[in-house]
């Protein structure tokens, strides 16, 4: 009985992959939004910025590989806060620009950067920051 319980589970854990996406910058901030996937889906949608989700299906967000957006004086700090997330890293560019990469256990898709786990990405400046997940795609 126990062994057929294991393979139960296993078989469970197997079938149903990874964890859903449900995550998405939309539920957080407003801003000039991106989307990005690797396909797109043409039928009954709306268009938000590099890509398409079907109006009312929440699982067209497992579609998504990132999303960025440039959000006016926002706080990298209250970005951090408010998603969870831990720093993994900070540099600053020469154009006065910071640029923090972090691990926010909302977002389950992510990235390796120096052998460590990265899923989140905010570039701050004077007056604007671009966010994205995994990391910003496209210009900063």
């Amino acid at each position: 009985m126990k062994k057929l319980v294991i393979i139960f589970c296993l078989t469970f854990i197997f079938l149903s992959g990874q964890p859903k996406n449900n995550f998405t910058l939309l539920n957080y901030f407003k801003g000039d939004y991106s989307a990005y996937t690797e396909t797109a889906v043409l039928e009954d949608n709306i268009f938000l910025g590099s890509c398409y989700l079907n109006k009312g299906r929440i699982d067209d967000l497992d579609l998504l590989v990132g999303e960025s957006m440039v959000i006016k004086n926002l706080e990298a700090g209250a970005v951090i806060k408010l998603l969870k997330a831990n720093v993994v890293k900070t540099e600053s560019l020469g154009s006065g620009a910071v640029v923090i990469y972090a691990n926010s256990p909302l977002i389950n898709k992510s990235v390796r950067i120096s052998n460590q786990k990265v899923n989140l990405q905010i570039a701050v400046y004077a007056d604007y920051s671009v966010i994205g997940w995994p990391l910003i795609l496209g210009s900063f």
